[in-house]
């Protein structure tokens, strides 16, 4: 009995004792420091930075009217086609006027009778022969007649449908032999050479809009090409719906390459300034926040910023960085504040000139 208690106590021991090491091992490996983050760095960079408004609209010709014919009647020649550019003073679409032409003969030649029966009175009222009642009525004859003439050559006029400006053709349906009723159009007039944009804006940038100002434009049919205009008219008031306001701008087209209806995207800079930027991949977003990593004494700083406008592969850094900070671009993903790191690479020198030629480009367009 003595025996197996001593073998029994020995056991015990031995248990226990493993029991210790083993604790002990435990709490030396979950003491021991993580391994350090490996990553990638950076530096902010100085840009010139332009401070744009924008906005969406439609194109519209300048000046664009209905071609409609001042009278009803029958086509007998449409003399030019759809598309077609017309000159001012040209003819578009011509009616039949022989009874317009027989109304006219008939109107001067009553007031032809007319002016000569005045003249003659008016010669007797001269020597006292004739009484001064007959030269009033001549003379009241002869105005009837002057104006049955001009309402005559109008009526004339008016069965020849003329182009009011120079300007280019929408399309035509209509053929010899139609008969048009009062007021149907026959076509669009628009003159293309000058392009008009309205553009809405947010109310707080309404004491930074002037006219003249430039104006850069694009449109998703020539999305490598940038238009220029100006702004040539600025609402006078805010909308209170919107809490907006319209500005027009005109862009010149003497090429023709726009039209009326495009889709178009406009850009005014009000302001170039000096600003920090950084590349896109070391900002991270959380909700309405964003921060990136810095680097300092060999730990990683969760760092609050302000971003500001979008420059091409990099975005401008409004507040929360300097130039001469060291920012996480690769690797932040595995990070926390305060995490140990071991720099990998560092791309100042080239990543950064890469950005830099990207971010020019996407600030020209």
């Amino acid at each position: 009995m003595i025996g197996l208690c001593v073998v029994a106590a020995c056991a015990a021991a031995g248990l226990w004792g493993t029991q210790q090491i083993l604790s002990q091992g435990g709490s030396g490996e979950a003491a021991s420091a993580p391994p350090a983050v490996r990553v990638a760095l950076t530096r902010p960079e100085t840009r010139q930075i332009e401070d744009r408004v924008g906005g969406v609209g439609t194109l519209i010709p300048v000046r664009s009217v209905e071609l409609v014919p001042a009278a009803a009647g029958r086509v007998t020649d449409v003399p030019v086609s759809s598309g077609e550019e017309v000159n001012e003073g040209e003819i578009v679409l011509q009616l039949d006027d022989r009874a317009a032409r027989a109304s006219l003969a008939e109107a001067e030649a009553t007031f032809a009778e007319a002016e000569d029966a005045f003249r003659r009175v008016e010669e007797l009222t001269d020597s006292n022969t004739a009484a001064e009642a007959r030269l009033e009525e001549a003379r009241a004859a002869y105005r009837r007649a002057e104006a049955a003439l001009m309402m005559a050559r109008a009526d004339l006029e008016d069965r020849t449908l003329v182009a009011p400006f120079d300007g280019v053709l929408g399309l035509i349906d209509i053929e010899a032999g139609t008969f048009l009723g009062e007021g149907m159009a026959v076509t669009r007039l628009s003159d293309i050479t000058t392009m008009e944009l309205t553009v809405s804006l947010p109310e707080r940038y309404f004491d930074r809009i002037e006219v003249g100002q430039s104006v850069n434009v694009t449109t998703p049919a020539y999305p490598d090409t940038q238009f220029e205009g100006e702004v040539s008219v600025r609402a006078p008031e805010v909308s209170l719906e919107t809490r907006s306001f319209n500005i027009r701008a005109e862009i010149d087209n003497a090429n023709g390459r726009l039209v009326g209806g495009m889709f178009a995207d406009a850009e005014i800079v009000l302001d170039t300034y000096e600003g920090l930027a950084i590349a896109d991949d070391a900002i991270i977003s959380e909700g309405l926040a964003s921060y990136v990593y810095t680097v300092s004494d060999g730990a990683a700083v969760r760092t609050e910023i302000d971003p500001g406008q979008s420059l091409g592969a990099m975005t401008e850094v409004r507040d929360g960085l300097g130039l001469e900070d060291r920012v996480v671009v690769a690797g932040w993903d595995n990070l926390s504040d305060g995490a140990s790191v071991e720099v990998a690479e560092d791309v100042d020198q080239q990543e950064d000139a890469a950005a830099q030629d990207e971010g020019a480009e996407g600030t020209t367009q």
